[in-house]
């Protein structure tokens, strides 16, 4: 090969951009934050995701056990749960229009993450649609918020099992937690001072219950979720025709109370009850039929629950003024107030039911990013490990087991809610954005100026959305202020003001809506590459995309400054992480430019991310890889592998390459 600028050492073959070494022979640390910069905005191949999936991994699943896994992931999340916390605290009776609001924004996003999902049925979700659309970094940032929403989700639902259980035996719902701290002032002065810690051994107990269970195996945990799914469905129906006969229209008025601002907060806290239908998504790998499962299982289960939280929501707030839904055990408590306490006990065994099913739903789909992540070389591959017999990721089900259980132990229920929804919102709105990418992205290897044209304009989408999301959450807020300010004497003056302000924000959310629509209607200036020849293919694109990235940064902008930050802080976090881990892999030889991990944590020479070097030809369409193939190219930065597309399986061939031509 020839050696152009004095040569590299052939130990370096396998790290071509790592060109200087210290003096321990490891690559320098300017090269290493280089290679680093060039994995980082790699696109992942479709081809090589699915090269990567591990025979051990059992294809045991059908459509209907999807369709149950994602309602019952779904629905005890979200009713039995937050339900109370919305309507009490945001949006009163119209919580109703939260769960709509809230649901039609997943369905638009559950259309594009079944697209995703059936064209790459493996495991990982979220996680390998945006690194196919944004590269690595990316993909890694959205696996980081996916882990900590699937972990915060399945404590939450854990704590809310405890206080279901003892509803069921006519306890108040923390009866069965243990309060430490507080000055010894009881619940009373724990709730005003915020004081003291509410230990709940049952909520961490149920977790590592349900961990062993999906570490014994898939299909059995599909069995235990369809009979306890049935089961929390019957009692939900009993709940709608039951309570529907104690409905008071008075309560209904005010319908809602805190305005617009209120609905879509209220919309923000229980879009964290919709994290089901993600999981569905995560377990495409153990699908026997992907192509026709994964439609049904993600796309029916929104719809089913969609309907039954409208119908609960309307039925709890009719029942109950909204300001005494109780916010742990909203049901339950609502049947005790209307003289039906012995209905109660059946509420709670519905909703015992029904949340052990989520918990399942996300500690299953938990491990499975950890363990796609680490075959890609993101984690360390103990977590990719994949139990021989059982064809579960044992190592990454512990993990998550440990981690679930001291949040579900320590933390409550309404911190946990506020910190999920704003990591799931980012990463319903990166899969919309995605597709808009990836249908407008060439095939093959391309480089970043090819895919300029698609980012820009969704760069532009997104900072409209995320501008017009702004200015209508500040008006909001202004409206109210103004509205609750003021005296006799200058009413007057308060009112010409108000009303002028009123008419420049319609203005510039007018204004912002223009560009949103400009910006989406531009993709279709661009060739289309990506788009599905069979199998499933999201509609109206660009169009459905747009919207869900619209709705996704209005409901993130209704959460508020706090929870902003908290993601800023996670998302800086974890981007240091990947630097950290990244560049010290690469100096090690740990992370090298073309390996990665496959399943059960062995090197492979194929790393699942496309190159981007300069001196790299986009990839002909027309070219199908094989996964086994391997060439050894030659050039001015040494010797190094690369997927061949022209050799057959286990053929290594030798290429010398000069310039930019093979």
């Amino acid at each position: 090969a020839p050696s152009g600028g004095g040569g590299t050492p052939f130990s370096n073959m396998m790290r071509p951009e790592a060109s200087g070494t210290d003096a321990g022979g490891r690559v320098s640390l300017r090269d290493a934050f280089r290679a680093l910069a060039k994995r980082a905005v790699r696109l992942k191949s479709a081809d090589a995701a699915l090269a990567g999936s591990d025979a051990s991994m059992k294809k045991c699943l059908t459509a209907s056990d999807l369709l149950l896994l994602g309602v019952g992931g779904v629905i005890g999340g979200g009713v039995f749960v937050l339900t109370g916390a919305a309507a009490h605290d945001h949006a009163g009776p119209a919580v109703v229009l939260s769960y709509i609001l809230a649901s039609l924004t997943s369905m638009i996003t559950g259309l594009c993450y079944t697209e995703f999902a059936v064209e790459t049925p493996v495991a990982g979700s979220a996680y390998n649609f945006v690194s196919m659309a944004f590269g690595e970094f990316a993909g890694y940032l959205c696996g980081c918020n996916l882990a900590l929403e699937l972990t915060i989700a399945a404590a939450a639902v854990a704590r809310g099992w405890t206080s279901y259980v003892a509803t069921l035996f006519h306890l108040a719902p923390d009866a069965l937690r243990v309060t430490i701290g507080g000055g010894g002032g009881g619940d009373e002065m724990d709730e005003h001072t915020g004081m003291g810690i509410k230990l709940d051994f049952p909520a961490a107990l149920l977790v590592v219950s349900v961990t062993g269970l999906l570490a014994h195996g898939m299909k059995e945990t599909a069995k235990f979720n369809a009979v306890v799914t049935v089961v929390s469905l019957a009692v939900i129906g009993f709940v709608i025709v039951a309570g529907s006969t104690k409905i008071e229209k008075d309560n209904w008025t005010p319908f809602a109370p805190n305005g617009v601002g209120g609905v879509l907060t209220g919309a923000s806290v229980v879009f964290f009850s919709f994290v089901g239908f993600d999981t569905v998504a995560t377990c495409a790998e153990e699908v026997k039929d992907p192509g026709k499962a994964l439609p049904v299982g993600i796309m029916g289960s929104l719809g089913i629950v969609a309907v039954l939280y409208a119908l609960m929501s309307a039925v709890i707030t009719g029942m109950v003024p909204s300001t005494d839904i109780d916010v742990d055990a909203p049901f339950a408590i609502a049947f005790r107030q209307r003289d039906m306490r012995w209905a109660e006990s059946i509420i709670s065994f519905g909703a015992v039911a029904a949340i052990t099913t989520a918990l399942v739903s996300s500690l299953m789909g938990q491990p499975r990013v950890y363990m796609v992540m680490a075959r890609d070389g993101l984690l360390p591959k103990w977590f990719s490990t994949v139990h021989p017999t059982r064809g579960t990721p044992v190592n990454a089900s512990l993990f998550t087991g440990v981690t679930t259980g001291v949040l579900s132990l320590l933390v409550d229920i309404e911190i946990l809610a506020q910190l999920v929804s704003i990591g799931t919102l980012a990463i319903f709105a990166s899969v919309c954005a995605g597709l808009l990418v990836r249908r407008h992205t060439p095939e093959g290897d391309v480089s970043v100026h090819d895919r300029t044209p698609a980012l820009l304009r969704c760069f532009g989408l997104v900072v409209a959305c995320v501008l017009f999301a702004a200015t209508n959450v500040v008006s909001s807020g202004r409206g109210t202020t103004e509205s609750s300010s003021g005296s006799a004497i200058s009413s007057t003056t308060t009112s010409t003001s108000s009303t002028a302000s009123t008419t420049a924000s319609y203005v510039v959310s007018g204004l912002l809506f223009g560009a949103i629509a400009a910006a989406t209607v531009s993709f279709n200036s661009l060739p289309r590459y990506n788009t599905p020849k069979k199998g499933f293919c999201t509609p109206f694109v660009p169009y459905l995309p747009a919207a869900g990235v619209l709705a996704t940064t209005q409901l993130i902008a209704s959460l508020g400054p706090l929870a902003w930050l908290r993601f800023v802080v996670y998302t800086v976090l974890c981007a240091v992480a990947y630097v950290w881990y990244g560049a010290a892999g690469i100096r090690s030889g740990r992370h090298d430019d073309t390996t990665s991990y496959d399943s059960r944590g062995r090197d492979t020479p194929h790393h699942p991310f496309q190159r981007l070097g300069d001196e790299d030809e986009p990839a002909s369409s027309s070219n199908r890889r094989s996964p086994f193939a391997t060439t050894l190219y030659g050039d001015e930065k040494g010797l190094h592998l690369e997927n061949t597309r022209d050799v057959t399986d286990g053929e290594v061939e030798l290429v010398t390459r000069t310039s930019r031509a093979i």
